[in-house]
């Protein structure tokens, strides 16, 4: 059932979604939500536990692992802010802009840190000897850099454009179709023209970077097999084919590892925020003023959100289809976690079961230090 709301001028506003819209776009983005939360919590953990995955790249990923994380805290208010809060925000309004100003954060911060995940793959494979000179101190300088700079290109312009009030629906302002807590109709204007210099710089710039950095790596590492086999070709039946054939099918797995996560992770990029600010330009620039335009408008604007929260999801998935150690040192931390309530209720059931004075003497010691 549709709510009607009765406006002050006696027409009868509808709104642009329907309660089945609200039950659907619930039922995607709160597991979403529950996932990406547990996921991101875990591949952290796992990183930070386990020393064979202190490395460069595995830095980022936890970095970027903090970012995809708060992303997710926010995606129930912003669900909220698309279904229930759409006329009237009922959180607070420091809430609603809090909410804007770690969106963009996260974002910018993601599209940053893919583009150096991108640079140093590409050193590490066409020079290692540099990326071999690359210390984790220069990550974590580089990574405190990006989120300390995105902190003032993203979040605090929009902690101060963006606002919680109540829209006149019947106006022809463009953010009569917009939900309460949006951005403020003051500063659509320099929205406009930041989304252009902002968005070029922070999302087309890397995504464009990305494209060439991914045909060069792919072009570098089948360049580089190529003389490793016309290498192993003039060996011949030699006694050291044999190893370099093993080697070389070593290096391939490495090397297709390396393909596969770059790949996927510049896949999921692409596809979760090339629509976010295709909309962006298309709702601040569009005034419809029709029913179904404004249902239109609605529904990309869920939709690219869902493609946003989904992208975000699968990073952890990706981490872990692409590196075989983080799959097992994953598996690891999970069996760990999962095993760890059942070894509890056998201690102590087995500790009610067997008297104290059966048990051997060092044993009593031992449970004497423990208390």
């Amino acid at each position: 059932m549709e709510v009607l709301l009765n406006l002050s001028n006696s027409s009868v506003y509808r709104r642009p979604f329907s309660d089945v819209s609200m039950i659907v776009t619930s039922s995607i983005l709160l597991p979403l939500c529950a996932f990406g939360i547990v996921a991101n919590l875990i591949t952290m953990s796992v990183i930070a536990k386990s020393e064979k995955l202190k490395t460069t790249f595995n830095y980022m990923i936890m970095s970027l692992c903090v970012s995809d994380l708060m992303s997710a805290m926010i995606s129930p208010l912003f669900l909220y802010r698309r279904t229930w809060g759409f006329d009237e925000w009922n959180a607070s309004g420091f809430m609603c802009k809090l909410i804007w100003a770690v969106d963009i954060w996260t974002s910018y911060v993601t599209s940053t840190h893919i583009l150096l995940f991108a640079v140093i793959r590409f050193i590490s494979v066409k020079w290692p000897a540099v990326y071999y000179k690359i210390k984790s101190i220069h990550v974590k300088a580089t990574i405190a850099t990006i989120w300390f700079a995105t902190f003032f290109i993203g979040f605090v312009p929009f902690i101060i454009w963006f606002e919680s009030k109540t829209r006149d629906r019947q106006s022809d302002a463009v953010d009569a179709k917009w939900p309460a807590c949006t951005l403020s109709i003051e500063w659509v204007s320099a929205f406009r023209l930041y989304s252009v210099v902002a968005y070029s710089i922070m999302y087309y710039f890397p995504m464009l970077m990305l494209l060439v950095l991914s045909i060069a790596i792919t072009y570098v590492l089948f360049d580089k097999r190529k003389r490793r086999e016309s290498i192993i070709g003039r060996a011949g039946s030699s006694p050291q084919r044999q190893p370099r054939a093993r080697l070389e099918a070593r290096r391939r797995t490495k090397e297709n590892q390396i393909m596969l996560q770059l790949g996927l992770i510049v896949g999921s990029f692409f596809a979760g925020y090339l629509p976010q600010t295709a909309y962006h330009f298309y709702t601040t620039g569009a005034t419809p003023q029709t029913y179904q335009a404004k249902k239109l408008d609605w529904t990309i604007g869920i939709g690219t959100y869902i493609c946003l929260r989904v992208s975000e999801c699968l990073n952890p998935i990706f981490y872990n289809l692409a590196s075989r150690k983080m799959r097992h040192e994953t598996v690891s931390v999970l069996c760990k976690c999962c095993a760890r309530p059942f070894t509890s209720k056998s201690r102590v059931s087995t500790s009610q079961a067997t008297p104290k004075s059966s048990l051997p003497l060092a044993s009593q010691s031992r449970d004497a230090l423990e208390m």
